[in-house]
């Protein structure tokens, strides 16, 4: 009976060892912000990779809070909209204060830009936008 409790507690620890590690993994310690980066895969099973989302980055602070978030989209999301990733950067109160988006080559030849950064205020009212070009030169900013 010892070994067949044994036996389970084993399957049952790779098992679910297997399924968390799919879920996130920290693939740093020690990031910019002081704290950890986790990264977050998503299968074709998933909600999130239905939404367009292949895997997500988030850049915790030492105090675990998140500061910067990265969102990097499916083949299929990057075909159809242009976007290949954005980065979203929050403040030390959760709140939003700049989204970039990175656009695909076909995008960025069709509409002449290959990045946007949207800035925000402290109500997360949207101030700012800019656009570059595929050699990273700005082309148009408005307040």
């Amino acid at each position: 009976m010892k070994k067949l409790v044994s036996i389970l507690c084993v399957l049952l620890i790779g098992i679910s060892t297997s399924v968390f590690a799919q879920i996130s993994d920290i693939i740093d310690t020690r990031n910019e912000f002081g704290g950890e980066t986790m990264m977050t895969p998503f299968s074709a099973d998933d909600e999130e990779y239905k939404e367009g989302v292949a895997k997500t980055i988030v850049y915790l602070n030492d105090n675990y809070k998140i500061l910067k978030r990265e969102v990097i989209r499916t083949d299929e999301y990057n075909k159809r909209s242009g976007i290949v990733k954005s980065i979203t950067y929050f403040d030390n109160g959760d709140k939003i204060t700049r989204d970039e988006y990175f656009y695909n080559d076909n995008y960025a030849m069709q509409k002449g830009i290959a990045k946007e950064i949207f800035y925000f205020d402290n109500n997360e009212k949207k101030v700012k936008a800019e656009a570059y070009d595929l050699k990273g030169l700005l082309i148009k900013s408005s307040q």
